[in-house]
């Protein structure tokens, strides 16, 4: 746990509070970050400005590349407590064009599967909105 909280004040992380499970704090845990903060990290994983080596940030840049002309960087993610009372969805990530990074983060309740399913196709509405995809 003290290496986990080290590695959240270092990427100056949401709350940065990782409570004391290894294992869930992101995700049932005391963990939280607001769409801002997502933002704020997500440009700096773009720009290639977190503490950690260039290839392991190249490496989370591959795997999050999405298909298609534009470039863009994306993961989707859905919290359901187990007893699925408040669920959230988002959708989070970067577009680059013309040489600059936009950062994105989507973030809302999730009343059943269908709404969950919208994450992606109205964060790519709203990124060609304004003009980036």
């Amino acid at each position: 746990m003290p290496r986990m909280r080290d590695g959240l004040r270092q990427l100056d992380y949401g709350n940065m509070d990782a409570g004391a499970k290894v294992d869930t704090f992101w995700l049932d845990g005391p963990l939280t970050i607001s769409a801002i903060e997502q933002t704020r990290f997500l440009e700096r994983l773009a720009q290639e400005r977190l503490p950690f080596p260039q290839p392991a940030m190249a490496a989370v840049r591959e795997i999050i590349r999405q298909e298609g002309e534009a470039k863009l960087y994306a993961k989707t993610g859905w919290y359901a407590p187990d007893d699925r009372s408040t669920q959230i969805g988002w959708w989070v990530g970067w577009v680059e064009k013309d040489g600059k990074a936009y950062p994105f983060a989507l973030n809302f309740d999730i009343v059943d599967d269908a709404a969950g399913a919208k994450r992606v196709p109205l964060g790519k509405a709203a990124l060609k909105a304004l003009g980036l995809l």
